[in-house]
């Protein structure tokens, strides 16, 4: 309950009002009122009068629900309990909402209190007398008046506080759009986001599972396994049966316990960043606040720390969200049923692994990598804890937990749940109420494999129809189109859906439907906005009060559509359905839906400047928006919104790489491979600039390099020679990571030639260090050096400290890659002084490095670590691929000094995957280089002689000149001592590269440099 979250007391007796009772506490919740009830009290003796008074003492709102009976009279008293409370809450002059029984209810007469009868007669007149709301007959007529009532009441309080109240503001407005649960003190358990899709009250079947998942934690089986991998298919119950679980059989089998934790990846907020605050926060003990301050990666290294000592319950549920496959802005809308072959969703001897999965492939795909790396090695390490067990359901088993021979990595089991059994499928129908016999529905069920959240839906549709009145015979009779034979599942799911959905009002699909636009849960209050009128001639919104909508809610729910989160009032559909329910709307109504939305989200406060964002959460209402007006087909509006709220935030603040390419994808609705559907160029221009940049920082250079060229085509041809100058620079420095190193430097000697004429002194500083790093990779020092050395009096004429110190990292570099360690290391030094200026996280990663390199180079092997290992938690702190190679090859060599190979190793198996994926030759050839030397150092002289051979070909570039000169010749060194050749490569071909364009690099003006100046000048002192 949220702390200014409205009380209300529910005041009846239990015995003749016990479904009532269940009425009146969900409307209490539906309102956004939190329900104080006689079943929290302790046992009914004398001690409950002061418990039961109390609850009134701490109300806003006393109700009153009375009948036939009059109530428990303690010993001593004349009174109930229940006309206590009435007379206490009369004392407080709270507001009194008082419902009575109508005379003509149905009733038995074990509901009629004969010994009170006189006393509950005369304390109904008296509340008839004072305040009555309304006479009820069943429990649904006393919720929709309670609904109304409440309302009412809210409304009134509501009044109040605006009048107290500030505006909030727009982190506030963002925090509102997610559900961020309190986190309790252990050993109490935390459900960081509830589970609301179950819609039996008892969990039904999976008792194989169950007993396995109670094997695996008492140790009975399984006793190695870390992390224990719940795998299906969306609705095949992977999460109800953590949940039950989780609930009902862990607090029992795993005692004594630390603490228990479910944490679902589904929920809006559910980020692996935040999972790993509010976890180590929760097992700490620590305030979140607290935590937050914390380096990620200390955060991880603190928990992992925590759960390897004490004896925690972990449960991921959802954990398929993180993995590439779902991680964009469209997971909550993908139909998922044909993932598994363009994932090759398989694991080497896995336990329930379906027949109908195959076993063409076994092994490794990347859309199952997380999308986060940091998240893929929290996960390996995760395999490693002692004490705790973690729990995952997923959609898709993580790549990050296999092997490269396609079975799990020790410490994991992954078990892939099949459909139903027959008998509990059965037991699943009868369980909501269903008729229909084994003979005649196990086929039926067999036809969709025994899913069981079909099984749920169709049930409840029959349940619901007037005319079969739960009987599957009837119901079938009444609709013969119903025929889910020889088709696919995919199919399948949609013919039950749009079966269930069937019998709902135009009111209640339209919710629905609006429900599916969102791609996380909605609050009721946001609901209430976009669906209660209110005006009362405004036909185009369906409801007209929150009673008529709490009716179509509960019908939504009961049907097995839609899940009620009732702690934070929030609503969401199961993948499948929203799948379904979206995929099935036509342009009209998808247009409609996309339109409300928008008109919401626009309307909402936005954070104006990226520099006071914090969290990714504080972009909420601008990512909706956009993603809303992307849905309309309203291109140049959203890059607006971008441009505006979103670019800086993204870039700078967050370092938020992947979404940012999750964002700007959306506006190439026509293919990747053309310009954005944007009717402006220079929005053209900005959109492929502003993507490249996402994939580079997202360590993709190679395809940054693409989006940048055809930025640059687009600012020639419109005559933007200050665009075409930032995008050449651009393009510059990706191709040089990427390996066409002729063209990397051309394009970055064309943009100088564009500045100068510009007469542009920042963008030619920055042309400059670009024409050095190109020339440097090549291994052409001198003129690196001249060029670089101009840039740095460029800078410091213009007193950029933060451009001064990032030149200075780069000459630090070229003097590396001379061996020249006396340059490089006041170069690092002050680059790293100067890297608190602007407090750009690169710029601290990348002086860090060069200084773990460079006394790595002179063999302080303590200086080194230091600084590698900072350069490389930083780097992953922020997902800067960029800069995270390159530590990972020095701290590989820092462990072969060590004398620790297969430390050493590992740190290299962190390279393989993103310098092939990237592509990052040159930090390839580096790695591979360090490789030969470990196989060399362990006498394995074929395998060193192939990894040189191969660092040799990533060098190669373009071919000498414009190869990867100190990997090139590094690769050499080792084929010579081995013994071996150099492989035969293409040479240079000038004929297919355009002329190097030809520009004085330093031509004699105020920023010449003196090729004779010492360090001294170098540094400005």
């Amino acid at each position: 309950m949220q702390k200014d979250t409205p009380v209300v007391m529910v005041s009846s007796t239990m015995r003749d009002l016990p479904k009532h009772r269940e009425e009146v506490r969900d409307a209490c919740l539906r309102i956004g009122m939190f329900p104080k009830m006689m079943e929290h009290l302790p046992a009914m003796d004398a001690d409950a009068i002061a418990a039961s008074l109390a609850m009134v003492d701490e109300a806003d709102v006393y109700v009153g629900v009375f009948a036939h009976r009059y109530g428990y009279v303690p010993d001593g008293h004349d009174l109930s309990i229940t006309e206590m409370e009435y007379r206490r809450a009369v004392e407080r002059g709270i507001p009194r909402l008082i419902f009575l029984m109508h005379k003509d209810a149905p009733l038995s007469l074990d509901d009629i209190d004969f010994e009170n009868k006189a006393k509950l007669d005369a304390l109904k007149e008296e509340l008839k007398a004072e305040r009555v709301v309304e006479f009820f007959k069943s429990p649904e007529e006393l919720r929709g008046d309670m609904v109304h009532a409440l309302e009412t009441e809210q409304k009134k309080m509501d009044a109040v506080r605006a009048g107290d109240a500030t505006e909030p503001t727009a982190k506030a407005v963002a925090a509102s759009l997610h559900h961020v649960s309190d986190i309790p003190t252990l050993p109490e358990p935390y459900v960081a986001h509830p589970y609301t899709l179950l819609q039996v009250r008892k969990f039904v079947g999976r008792s194989a599972e169950m007993e396995m998942l109670t094997d695996w934690v008492t140790g009975r089986r399984l006793g190695h396994v870390r992390v224990f991998n719940v795998v299906a298919i969306g609705g095949m119950g992977k999460s109800a049966l953590t949940w039950t679980w989780f609930h009902e059989v862990a607090p029992q089998e795993m005692e004594p316990l630390a603490g228990r934790l479910w944490w679902s990846f589904y929920e809006s907020d559910a980020t692996y960043e935040a999972f790993v605050t509010r976890a180590l926060a929760y097992a700490s003990g620590r305030a979140r606040t607290e935590v937050e301050a914390l380096k990620l990666s200390e955060r991880e290294d603190q928990l992992l720390a925590i759960l390897d000592r004490e004896p925690f319950l972990i449960v991921l549920d959802g954990l398929e969200r993180i993995l590439t496959a779902y991680a964009g802005m469209d997971a909550a809308f993908r139909k998922d049923d044909d993932i598994d072959e363009e994932t090759a969703n398989r694991v080497a001897g896995a336990y329930g692994l379906p027949e109908s999965a195959g076993t063409s492939f076994v092994g490794k795909h990347k859309l199952r990598m997380a999308a986060d790396p940091r998240a893929g090695r929290f996960l390996q390490r995760l395999a490693h804890v002692h004490a705790s067990r973690v729990l995952v359901s997923t959609r898709l088993y993580p790549a990050d937990l296999q092997a490269r021979t396609g079975g799990p990595l020790p410490g994991c089991f992954p078990q892939f749940l099949p459909g139903l059994s027959d008998s509990d499928a059965l037991a699943l129908w009868r369980a909501y109420g269903a008729k229909g016999s084994r003979e005649e529905m196990v086929p039926v069920f067999k036809t969709f494999e025994n899913h069981p959240l079909l099984i749920q839906l169709l049930a409840a549709e029959v349940v619901e129809s007037r005319e079969s009145r739960g009987d599957f015979g009837r119901w079938r009779a009444a609709n013969p189109d119903f025929n889910a034979f020889g088709l696919p599942l995919v199919q399948v799911q949609s013919h039950v859906l749009l079966h269930a959905m069937r019998g709902l009002s135009a009111a209640e699909l339209k919710a629905l439907q609006t429900i599916a636009g969102f791609r996380m849960p909605a609050s009721l209050d946001t609901l209430k906005a976009l669906l209660i009128r209110s005006d009362a001639d405004d036909a185009s919104t369906p409801f007209a009060s929150i009673a008529e909508f709490d009716a179509a809610l509960t019908v939504l729910e009961d049907r097995g559509l839609l899940g009620w989160d009732r702690n934070a009032d929030r609503y969401d559909l199961h993948p499948i359905v929203r799948g379904v329910v979206w995929a099935g709307l036509d342009d009209h109504t998808r247009t409609d839906v996309y339109g409300t939305l928008r008109t919401h989200f626009e309307a909402m406060p936005m954070v104006e400047d990226w520099q006071e964002v914090e969290r990714l959460a504080d972009l909420t209402p601008a990512i909706e928006l956009y993603d809303k007006l992307i849905g309309l087909g309203l291109y140049d509006e959203a890059i607006e919104v971008f441009y505006d709220r979103l670019d800086g935030a993204t870039l700078w603040r967050l370092s938020a790489s992947r979404l940012r390419v999750d964002l700007l994808e959306k506006l190439f609705p026509d293919g990747p491979d053309g310009p954005p559907r944007l009717r402006r160029a220079r929005a053209q221009s900005f959109t492929l600039n502003a993507l490249a940049l996402g994939h580079q920082f997202s360590g993709q250079p190679g395809a940054a390099a693409f989006r940048f060229r055809l930025a640059n085509e687009i600012y020639a041809r419109e005559e933007d020679q200050a665009g075409r100058s930032v995008g050449l620079c651009n393009l510059s420095g990706a191709l040089r990571l990427s390996g066409p190193l002729s063209v990397a430097e051309a394009s970055a000697l064309e943009a100088l030639i564009l500045t100068r004429k510009r007469e542009d002194r920042f963008q030619e500083g920055v042309s400059l260090y670009w024409i050095g790093l190109a020339q440097a990779s090549r291994g052409v020092p001198d003129e690196s050096t001249t060029a670089l050395r101009r840039s740095l009096r460029i800078w410091q004429a213009q007193n950029d400290q933060q451009g001064v110190g990032m030149v200075s990292a780069y000459l630090a570099e070229v003097a590396l890659w001379q061996d020249d360690d006396a340059t490089a290391i006041p170069l690092a030094d002050r680059a790293w002084a100067l890297a608190s200026v602007q407090r750009l996280a690169a710029d601290f990663i990348r002086a860090a490095r060069l200084q773990g390199t460079a006394a790595l180079s002179l063999g302080d092997l303590l200086m080194a670590g230091e600084r590698l290992h900072h350069a490389l938690q930083r780097a992953r702190a922020i997902s800067h691929v960029e800069e995270e190679l390159p530590p990972l090859v020095a701290l590989a060599e820092w462990h072969r000094q060590r004398g620790e190979p297969k430390e050493a190793r590992e740190r290299l198996d962190d390279v393989w995957d993103p310098a092939e994926t990237g592509p990052y030759p040159l930090f390839h050839a580096d790695a591979l280089n360090v490789l030969a030397q470990i196989e060399h150092d362990a006498g394995n002289a074929a395998a060193a002689v192939e990894a040189a051979t191969e660092a040799y070909r990533k060098a190669w570039c373009d071919g000498p000149p414009f190869a990867y000169h100190r990997g090139l010749e590094t690769a050499k060194a080792h084929l010579a001592v081995l013994g071996a050749p150099e492989p035969e490569m293409p040479p240079f071909d000038a004929s297919a590269h355009e002329p190097m364009p030809e520009v004085e690099i330093n031509p004699k003006d105020a920023f010449w440099v003196d090729p004779s100046e010492g360090l001294e000048s170098l540094l400005g002192e």
